[in-house]
């Protein structure tokens, strides 16, 4: 959970302090008073990057020369032990960030002790957006389950950036090093692309029962909802026979086949940045077939599951709901509410409707006044 949070000078919000409890507070306010910004801050504590933006310059208030960012944070309540997290940003010095008082290189080393898990209209883009978004989803649990996976996929995308800039090189006739430094690149981008997909897959396995249970809690249990990884390295094999040794033979042929093409378009076209988290209704895909509704419901299931993942492998993560209910009928509130309150988790719920909530809150917090 998190204790307390001081900021100031953060997007549009001046300077604020605050103490939460463990429970339920809502954040309650007009649109464009900086509810979403607070609850920004917290994930940003708790897991060491911005769900709204790559760069940390855009926090920095507009025509203000320093921005500070300052939380405790513990696993409950009663703990003894506190985690402090700081991060300012000056536009003439720079970075700064603190880890219980010792300098860090950057805010990711805030992941790995206090998980938090956020829900927002976005989400709809994890279902019916670009395989990004779902590879995405994917990495971030997968950070859950072990911390270091962030440097294993962090080393993938290294060697990849390299291979591409070889092959854009190459395709001009400007390589350096030649076929060798490429037949090396190549043998890393398989090694490590191997260890993602044993990763991910298991990691797919695992999670499944729990989309599948929560999008049913949902919407119902008449839709025939299916999840699986999609990959076009080995989705011709069966999954019974994958083994390091069976993906890396066939990740080599793949790339075998793909090099004249590879070479002509300068990029990688083949491995783990390419795959897909496949959701299926009623043996279609639901990107391009679901409805509105039962796209919504497997949004929110995707991002329950992920709390669940969080509670098994870390603790139990803080909950950041940015205006969800708003998009939803009725009987999902109702349904997303009755999961919430039994996760006993410390919640946090952004809304300009209070009237929209489908449960009491534990403390409120009135934005703009």
């Amino acid at each position: 959970m998190i204790r307390s949070l001081f900021l100031s000078s953060l997007r549009n919000l001046h300077e604020g302090r605050w103490e939460f409890g463990d429970g339920i507070t809502v954040i309650a306010g007009k649109n464009g008073t900086g509810k979403t910004t607070l609850l920004e801050a917290i994930h940003l504590l708790c897991e060491g990057f911005s769900f709204r933006t790559h760069s940390l310059s855009d926090l920095l208030s507009w025509n203000e020369p320093e921005m500070i960012l300052r939380g405790e944070l513990a696993e409950s309540k009663e703990s003894d032990r506190v985690f402090a997290r700081a991060l300012l940003l000056n536009r003439n010095t720079g970075t700064v960030v603190k880890k219980d008082g010792i300098l860090c290189k950057s805010p990711a080393s805030f992941f790995g002790e206090i998980p938090a898990v956020i829900m927002q209209p976005a989400d709809l883009e994890m279902v019916r957006g670009a395989p990004e978004n779902r590879r995405r989803y994917l990495d971030e649990l997968l950070c859950f389950k072990n911390v270091r996976n962030a440097d294993l996929l962090r080393r993938y995308r290294r060697i990849l950036a390299e291979r591409n800039q070889w092959l854009k090189l190459n395709k001009i006739g400007k390589a350096v090093g030649g076929e060798e430094v490429h037949s090396v690149l190549t043998q890393q981008l398989m090694d490590l692309g191997v260890k993602i997909w044993m990763e991910r897959m298991a990691l797919v396995q695992e999670i499944s029962p729990l989309i599948v249970r929560y999008y049913e809690m949902l919407a119902g249990i008449g839709d025939e909802v299916a999840v699986s990884y999609k990959s076009a390295v080995f989705d011709f094999l069966r999954e019974k026979e994958l083994s390091e040794e069976i993906l890396r033979d066939a990740f080599a042929h793949k790339l075998e086949v793909l090099d004249f093409s590879e070479r002509m378009q300068g990029l990688t076209l083949s491995g783990p940045h390419k795959d897909d988290l496949l959701l299926s209704l009623h043996g279609h895909e639901m990107r391009s077939s679901g409805s509105q509704g039962q796209c919504r419901s497997a949004a929110i299931a995707l991002r329950l599951s992920a709390s669940d993942l969080a509670s098994r492998h870390l603790i139990k993560p803080v909950l950041l709901l940015d205006d969800i209910f708003a998009e939803l009928d009725k009987n999902r509130r109702a349904a997303v509410a009755g999961v919430i309150r039994e996760k006993k988790c410390q919640v946090f719920v952004a809304t300009p409707r209070i009237e929209d909530l489908p449960f009491s809150a534990d403390e409120k917090i009135e934005m703009g006044d």
